[in-house]
């Protein structure tokens, strides 16, 4: 049996990043929603120029939390298929922001002063992010540089026939080969997911051959909210929390019995059950009641 014992939950909060980086996953995927909710309660409206622009300084300020506490590759999902099937000038506006602001002169500033190396994943099938994504490649990093990747996808099959591309090309025949063949290089399996409302996984979310054992959370916080206390705790659960697997079971089940009105409590308590509030929003249920 392992005797070492975690740190409380209060000291992990005030410990030096050096040591909160030392249990951080190294592959992270961030995929937070509810922006357009986020900018309404920020008094912007959301189908605005100004949306666009305070969104993704609001995602640049979550993704230095994000870099600052460890991880070295972060996946941050921008554009998923629905948004595509959207109508309005929301729609008619996507990619024109998503050019404009990926390579913005606030946003290329951001990338050099913090020392990330940028790529895009999914631009090949959008022309209008083409020179964008080119762009974002020529950044200069130092080789230590943690990297960004936006993640993008406009239709179901996308990923699919990307993966099928590379699962072809010749002289694959491991995963860290398929997938230096696919983002170019040889990234580490994802661990942990960050995501927003709705607990659920999807291609669009979780980039292909990139989930290794993948420990997800939803936060309820619209928009990019991400601070350095919420990350803390997240990263604690995920180091010490759910870190339950031991080799020796012997001992494991004796205070099971203890717990009967844990396991066996009526109804069943289901992490996933919720309801809707006025303007068809989804929020966990217990939360609410």
């Amino acid at each position: 049996m392992n005797s070492y014992t975690p740190p409380s939950l209060e000291t992990f909060l005030q410990a030096p990043h050096e040591q909160v980086a030392a249990v951080a996953p190294t592959t992270l995927i961030y995929a937070p929603g509810g922006t357009r909710r986020n900018a309404v309660l920020a008094g912007i409206e959301p189908t605005s120029d100004a949306y666009a622009s305070w969104s993704h300084q609001q995602m640049l300020h979550g993704l230095q939390v994000i870099f600052a506490h460890g991880v070295r590759h972060c996946f941050a999902v921008i554009l998923r298929p629905a948004q595509v099937a959207e109508r309005g000038r929301y729609r008619e506006r996507l990619f024109s922001w998503l050019a404009e602001e990926l390579v913005g002169e606030r946003a290329m500033k951001m990338y050099a002063a913090s020392d990330w190396r940028v790529r895009m994943v999914g631009a090949v099938e959008i022309p209008a992010l083409a020179a964008a994504a080119a762009q974002l490649h020529q950044i200069n990093a130092s080789p230590s540089a943690p990297t960004l990747w936006y993640y993008l996808t406009t239709t179901p099959d996308a990923q699919f026939q990307a993966l099928q591309q590379a699962l072809r090309a010749p002289g694959v025949t491991s995963r860290d080969m398929a997938v230096a063949q696919l983002y170019g290089e040889t990234i580490p399996p994802a661990t942990m997911l960050i995501s927003f409302g709705k607990p659920l996984v999807s291609d669009d979310i979780v980039p292909p051959l990139l989930s290794g054992e993948l420990q997800c959370y939803w936060t309820q916080q619209p928009g990019f909210t991400l601070d350095a206390p919420t990350l803390r705790r997240i990263i604690f659960d995920y180091a010490f929390i759910r870190n339950t697997w031991r080799s020796d079971k012997s001992t494991r089940y004796q205070h099971v019995l203890a717990q009967r009105s844990l396991w066996q409590r009526e109804p069943a308590y289901v992490l996933g059950l919720g309801t809707r509030l006025e303007g068809d929003f989804w929020y966990p249920q217990e939360s609410v009641e």
